[in-house]
């Protein structure tokens, strides 16, 4: 099948293993696709300095990629940003207010670098997941100088999750964009962005139809672009709403299972 002119794919729990490793296959068979001349996109809720390492193991070239689940794209080699739009700032600090009053964990990020007011274990957890550095700066935290690009919350606790949840869905779902990434992720960023309508954007550039797009993903916030295109991708290990949204499944990621469907469809190999 060569009717596919771009791919876009989500990072972790999608393309990456569990343990945060990308196969050889996996380059190889994406690596074969360019070849082809299918345009190669990542799409992520990572930060662009976190995504930028895995296009550049992909091979893609000074492409655009697609980070904070649509509200930033910047091209992969030069690092050069292209879009970033931000949270509105009055409604950040509203946000970030109801964040202190509640003594909540939270993460923002701004320049595309991250910040806390203090640092915990789920600091570390999140540098060692995405090879970054936080900057622990205190109460400032809840006042910044520059509106944010996200904000994102990190809860373990279940029935906490749920409260932080309840509340800033409460308050602030008309002027934010809300979504559950992962269980213990809850993340806010401008209401105008998702996945789908950046790897659009990029798609009309490109003279590309929505017919001709792959897509791959396993979270909520990948809904937005597994369902604008009759080639959306859902792997093994999704969420249900991200599987009701694709047309079609593939093997879990660690499986490899967006190679294995590239390889099915796109290059038409067994």
């Amino acid at each position: 099948m060569n009717l596919i002119k771009l791919i876009a794919i989500d990072l972790d729990d999608t393309l990456l293993h569990d343990d945060i490793s990308l196969s050889a296959y996996t380059r190889d068979t994406l690596r074969k696709a360019m070849q082809k001349g299918v345009r190669i996109v990542i799409a992520t809720g990572r930060m662009f300095q976190a995504a930028r390492p895995w296009g550049q193991a992909i091979g893609l070239g000074d492409v655009p990629m697609i980070c904070y689940t649509g509200s930033l794209t910047g091209l992969c080699e030069s690092g050069r940003l292209i879009r970033d739009v931000r949270i509105e700032r009055q409604t950040a600090l509203a946000i970030l207010e109801t964040i202190r009053e509640h003594g909540w964990y939270a993460q923002t990020y701004i320049d595309d670098e991250i910040y806390v007011a203090h640092r915990d274990e789920r600091t570390d957890e999140y540098e060692r997941q995405c090879g970054v550095k936080a900057h622990e700066v205190g109460d400032d935290f809840y006042h910044p100088e520059k509106a944010p690009t996200k904000i994102l919350l990190c809860e373990h606790d279940e029935e906490k999750m749920k409260d932080i949840e309840t509340t800033l869905r409460g308050l602030y779902s008309d002027v934010i964009g809300q979504v559950k990434s992962k269980p213990y992720f809850f993340e806010m960023n401008n209401k105008e962005c998702s996945k789908g309508k950046a790897v659009a954007s990029l798609a009309k550039a490109w003279g590309i139809a929505m017919e001709e797009i792959m897509t791959f993903g396993n979270g909520n916030n990948d809904v937005s672009m597994l369902s604008m295109t009759p080639w959306g991708f859902a792997v093994a290990n999704a969420s249900k709403s991200a599987k009701e949204a694709a047309g079609h499944e593939t093997l879990s990621n660690n499986e490899d299972g967006v190679a294995k469907a590239v390889e099915k469809y796109v290059l038409g190999e067994k």
